[in-house]
């Protein structure tokens, strides 16, 4: 071998060992999915973990297509309130609530919010003002993850899966919800709907489905919830077994809360051979429609 061969041959030597070398003290690169589900950053036990044995799509997708309604969570709540109330829909028992975290199992509002909170829901049933009417009964669309909590018939919602998406029909109001997960970012954040704006990714069984770009117009529930339209809302759907959805939300917004919080719902299946979504007539004959038309928007003392 020539000198000049046996250059290059060290050099290629030389930059073999330490391409190893740098493989060697390189830190590993986490997989979302060799480590199981993750905590993602909330409390333990808050989102379940799922040994699930899903069957797969062709884009890697476990496949959970189907129709599906609200079932309740632990407490038996239907989603109608968020706190533990009594009174609701006329019932004198105390209704349970649905929020799994913090542990007091209530809202953790700013001292204004939660006044402005207490007085939509004292008023809402006997004296409200046309502000206080709930977004429900104004035939507005639900926002998230309200329209996902129905737990009444005729309230199921129709889950179909394409190519790097997630699509969601909803039976009320006709409601849609596409959802990419393909990694592309939010839309302009001047952009605002009552719907809010989906990202999702998949985590093992866990859906994890960032929701941005929310009005400050809908309700989180019937007894006044609100937050202001720099909420952020990050749900985490988690197939149990192929029938059975955990499903959490966490509401994030400075402005309205002093810390994020959770909430969460079981929802199921359904299994009645040949149903299907079908119309959905909420507002046509309604006595009151009146209260549907616009209101002006918060201002910043949280009045109407």
């Amino acid at each position: 071998m020539d000198s000049r061969r046996r250059r290059l041959a060290y050099s290629c030597a030389g930059v073999a060992v330490m391409v190893a070398l740098l493989l060697t003290l390189a830190p590993a690169r986490p997989s979302a999915q060799a480590a199981g589900p993750p905590d993602f950053g909330l409390p333990p036990g808050v989102v379940p973990a799922s040994t699930w044995k899903a069957p797969k799509l062709a884009d890697g997708q476990p496949d959970v297509q189907g129709i599906y309604q609200a079932v309740g969570n632990e407490g038996g709540s239907q989603g109608i309130n968020i706190e533990p109330m009594t009174g609701v829909m006329g019932n004198k028992r105390v209704t349970p609530g649905i929020v799994f975290d913090p542990p007091d199992k209530m809202i953790p509002y700013l001292p204004w919010a939660r006044a402005r909170r207490d007085e939509m829901r004292d008023l809402s049933m006997t004296a409200p003002t046309a502000a206080m009417v709930d977004t429900r009964n104004r035939g507005w669309a639900e926002g998230v993850p309200r329209i996902n909590y129905y737990g009444v018939p005729g309230a199921a919602f129709q889950i179909l899966q394409v190519k790097n998406a997630i699509l969601i029909l909803y039976e009320v109001q006709h409601e849609f919800r596409y959802i990419p997960l393909d990694g592309r970012p939010q839309v302009d954040d001047a952009v605002k709907m009552f719907m809010g704006n989906s990202r999702g990714k998949w985590y093992g069984n866990t859906l994890k489905v960032d929701v941005s770009n929310i009005n400050d117009r809908f309700r989180i529930s019937i007894a006044g919830d609100f937050a202001s339209d720099q909420l952020k809302v990050t749900e985490y759907w988690t197939w149990i077994d192929a029938d059975t959805i955990k499903h959490r939300a966490t509401f994030t917004d400075p402005q309205v809360f002093t810390r994020p919080w959770t909430v969460g719902m079981t929802i199921r299946r359904l299994k009645d051979r040949g149903y299907e979504l079908l119309e959905y007539s909420g507002v046509e004959g309604d006595k009151d429609s009146h209260l549907m038309v616009d209101i002006p928007a918060q201002t910043d003392d949280g009045k109407k």
